[in-house]
């Protein structure tokens, strides 16, 4: 029983409400009464409701009867509240009813409530400082919405401009994250992504020469490796005087040094999936294979196999039947065939990949990590025969 009961013309510059009641005699009785002065939609039900606000897109004010099969109006407003939280809520009860309605509007779900039956202007007046409740929080939304677009846009241009090697690592990691997001049809994106470019803000910190290692993939040292895991710290400080941040900011401070104690289950998907990004990044910028960077994030401990299994499908990279195995230089073993070249840190390729690990290999390789840096780990297959 979804109608719009309000004239045609002149509907479009009218505010929208939407009345709720199991009796079809009271919402023609409603509507009547409202349709001078707003456009009126009708449902029959909570679940009718919510079907005709999701097709037609958010309300001024929803005024609901209290009683209803299914699903009562408190349950309704409360879902009408997260889904549509700047929409204005109105319940619609009978006298004995009225305990139920003061404890939904001290629960803070229910704006005001109307008492069966309403004597016309005052249903009038309610809706109408409802629907001027809405026009203020959809207002202050969207003066927060501008200052937190321009309040982004000036911390990400001062990232471009101090390191356009940051900001431009920052834009690719995004680009991952986006497509993982979409390939696991998580909610949310609009913080995930926002998080991915937050946790390089800290790159503004970095000596240029940590920032080139960064942009290559390149080993930190261990005072290195310090500052870069303090970047999602310096974001947070960057970050938490900015509106409306709180779920961003959570993610980023999961991504740090000191993660939040009890994280929320958002939190903790996005970590994982930009985590996964940040590694892929790294290893793909050093030089290795799609396959290959993959399998060095799969034989990591504590990888979140999950978003690996998103990345193979994003990358269009099926699983091979030969275990790939990610090894320190000390664990390699003869017989084992190298996957991938193995690279020193200034770019000299030391192995290359098909070759078979032999004992005499494996000297060669002790030598060269006497003298200079070998970029770990090494992919390599094992099992395979020895020449």
């Amino acid at each position: 029983m979804t109608n719009v009961l309000a004239p045609e013309t002149g509907a479009a510059t009218r505010p929208t409400v939407l009345l709720v009641d199991d009796e079809s005699a009271i919402l023609d009785t409603l509507s009547l009464q409202l349709r001078r002065d707003h456009k009126v939609l009708v449902a029959g039900s909570g679940a009718e409701a919510l079907r005709l606000l999701a097709s037609s897109g958010p309300v001024a004010a929803v005024i609901s009867d209290l009683r209803m099969p299914e699903m009562d109006g408190v349950e309704l407003l409360r879902r009408v509240q997260l889904e549509y939280p700047d929409t204005t809520r109105v319940l619609h009860t009978a006298q004995s009813d009225l305990s139920a309605a003061i404890a939904a509007i001290n629960d803070g779900g229910v704006y005001r409530y109307l008492a069966k039956p309403v004597p016309t202007d005052e249903l009038r007046s309610t809706v109408q400082e409802a629907v001027e409740l809405h026009g203020r929080s959809t207002a202050d939304r969207q003066l927060l919405d501008k200052t937190l677009k321009t309040s982004l846009q000036a911390l990400f241009g001062c990232l471009q401009l101090a390191s356009p090697l940051a900001f431009a690592r920052a834009g690719r990691i995004r680009t991952l994250v986006s497509e993982l997001c979409h390939e696991m049809q998580l909610d949310a994106l609009w913080e995930i992504e926002v998080a991915a470019m937050a946790s390089q803000l800290g790159a503004v910190t970095l000596p240029p020469t940590v920032l080139a290692k960064l942009d290559k993939g390149l080993p930190c040292t261990e005072e290195e490796q310090a500052m870069v895991d303090g970047m999602p710290g310096v974001a947070v400080q960057l970050l938490k005087n900015i509106p409306m941040l709180e779920d961003v900011i959570q993610i980023v401070r999961g991504l740090g040094l000191n993660p939040p104690p009890h994280p929320s289950p958002l939190a903790e998907t996005a970590v994982d999936v930009i985590r996964t990004a940040i590694d892929f990044e790294t290893l793909e910028s050093r030089g290795l294979e799609v396959e290959s960077a993959i399998t060095v994030l799969e034989c990591r401990d504590h990888s979140a196999l999950h978003v690996l299994s998103a990345l193979r499908k994003v990358k269009g990279c099926v699983q091979v039947k030969e275990k790939v195995r990610g090894l320190r230089v000390v664990d390699l073993e003869t017989g084992m065939r190298v996957a991938e070249d193995i690279v020193a840190t200034n770019g000299l390729v030391l192995i290359g990949r098909g070759m078979i690990v032999t004992e005499l290999l494996l000297d060669r390789l002790n030598n060269f990590a006497r003298m200079i840096e070998i970029i770990e780990p090494v992919l390599a297959v094992p099992g395979a025969r020895r020449y």
